[in-house]
């Protein structure tokens, strides 16, 4: 059975269609993970739903999306000799420590940068991990 939640009262919901409208008073019907009617929490308020969420004070935007990123990165962008180097100098600051990522080094890299990607909006990213860490053999 399908589930559906009603999001209502969004300040302003933003879809990004063809006539870029804007909503005031904004709500948006999901089913299952379908979004199947955008509209004023008006046109919607008798949406039958089995989860209501009161958007209040909030916007609604699509997931922004992200094509090209290095989650590795996010574990040494506060290395202080990198700090405010220009590319070249950055890359020779950098390199030697990203030669030595471990497994687990990119595993928590990894989660990082998707904590971060989506507390800022972001529901689809695309990462560039060219680098080949230090397997260790199992024993």
């Amino acid at each position: 059975m399908a589930r559906t939640k009603l999001l209502k009262n969004a300040d302003v919901v933003v879809t990004m269609d063809a006539n870029r409208r804007e909503t005031r008073n904004g709500a948006v019907l999901i089913e299952d993970n379908r979004i199947v009617a955008v509209g004023p929490t008006a046109e919607l308020r008798d949406a039958q739903a089995d989860d209501v969420i009161d958007l209040s004070g909030h916007i609604v935007i699509p997931g922004l999306i992200n094509t090209h990123h290095h989650m590795y990165q996010s574990l040494t962008r506060a290395v202080p000799t990198a700090q405010d180097a220009e590319l070249f100098g950055w890359l020779q600051q950098l390199y030697p420590i990203w030669a030595r990522l471990t497994p687990e080094m990119i595993r928590v890299s990894t989660l990082t940068a998707m904590a971060e990607l989506m507390l800022s909006g972001c529901t689809t990213s695309s990462d560039h991990l060219y680098l080949f860490p230090q397997w260790q053999s199992a024993r």
